[in-house]
């Protein structure tokens, strides 16, 4: 097994910017707002659900072959270590992660949801 190294980690809200962007990959509980920033930047995930959509994004990061689902309580120390070495020694990976990163960056999704927003409140 390879040694990891954390070289940067972040355990809470960060105020004024986005987390994910800061560290690869993401180890989150799975939410839909992570989920999303994630996708954003480009980030492989190792998810430990916790209750309600967390569940859902777990399993199909899994099963996309995007991320990895760990049980929350009960991983071991071998799973984590293997879904980390997992995650960081697979360029494909990495290179479709990128892939869509680019595309969602590109679409501005941001600046059109509040042009909608706007035109909805008659604005």
């Amino acid at each position: 097994m390879r040694s990891v190294r954390a070289t940067r980690y972040v355990t809470a809200f960060r105020e004024g910017g986005s987390l994910p962007g800061l560290v690869d990959p993401v180890i989150t509980h799975g939410g839909n707002n992570t989920t999303t920033e994630a996708f954003h930047f480009g980030k492989p995930m190792i998810v430990l659900p916790l209750f309600w959509d967390q569940y859902d994004n777990a399993q199909r990061m899994d099963e996309l072959g995007l991320g990895v689902r760990l049980d929350t309580y009960r991983f071991t120390d071998a799973e984590m270590h293997g879904a980390l070495d997992r995650l960081l020694g697979d360029a494909r990976l990495g290179d479709r992660l990128q892939a869509a990163a680019l595309v969602i960056q590109q679409r501005d999704g941001v600046r059109q949801a509040a042009g909608l927003i706007e035109r909805a409140a008659g604005g």
